[in-house]
């Protein structure tokens, strides 16, 4: 007998996915079980032979989803990213009072406050994800990407009146540069952690990722606006 409702919601697929909704649901499957081994290991660990068998599903199917597990975490990167482009442009578009540099700062570091596994992706987008997939697969994602950037770009502008036009989506495009380089500084491994924690001298190098990314955002933007 299985008691787990996400195990009865598996096996309650039908063998071959052949309508668009089995389809769908079983490409959402393979998503969220790649997405839980990632979120308790790295990505380099994480094996499709590993989601294939948390999903209950043949290795095989899960390469007729995702022809490589870089194709697989770029469409993983997209969900959660867009995700996120979708509720910053929600907290951009509320409140009556004058938005400044610091609060727009403030505002995007800690609208990715808990999504470490979005970071960690976003570190990796040019680097290894986009090394091993297709143009055709590719393409979309860019194509969405650009329309993000520019849709929430026109809204960092309207916040903020000193930005010129085409400003706000080369914000954002600092903030991905940002977040890159401040995300692998403030995953540590294991021993380095260890180090850090037990030499006081060396707390600069200690890096809290919501306080760096808000500091370094408000110079930006203090940059832009003196210009």
């Amino acid at each position: 007998m299985v008691s787990n409702p996400a195990e009865k919601t598996r096996r309650a697929l039908p063998q071959r996915a052949r309508k668009d909704e089995d389809k769908e649901a079983r490409r959402r499957l393979i998503l969220d079980e790649a997405l839980a081994l990632y979120q308790s290991t790295s990505y380099a660990d994480v094996k499709m032979a590993d989601v294939a068998g948390r999903a209950l599903l043949a290795k095989g199917t899960v390469f007729l989803y995702f022809p490589t597990k870089e194709a697989l975490f770029l469409a993983l990167l997209e969900d959660l990213l867009f995700a996120w482009f979708g509720r910053l442009e929600s907290l951009l578009e509320q409140g009556d009072s004058p938005w400044t540099g610091p609060r727009l700062a403030r505002t995007v570091a800690e609208s990715l406050e808990g999504e470490e596994a979005l970071t960690r992706l976003l570190a990796l987008l040019q680097t290894v994800l986009e090394q091993n997939v297709t143009a055709e697969q590719l393409r979309p994602f860019k194509e969405r990407l650009m329309a993000a950037l520019l849709r929430g770009g026109a809204l960092v502008e309207q916040r903020l009146p000193f930005l010129k036009e085409g400003d706000g989506p080369r914000f954002l495009l600092h903030l991905h540069a940002l977040v890159m380089g401040l995300r692998q500084m403030a995953d540590l491994a294991p021993v380095a952690r260890e180090v850090l924690e037990q030499v006081p001298h060396l707390a600069l190098l200690r890096v809290d990722f919501t306080a760096e990314l808000t500091t370094a955002l408000t110079t930006l933007l203090r940059g832009m606006e003196s210009r």
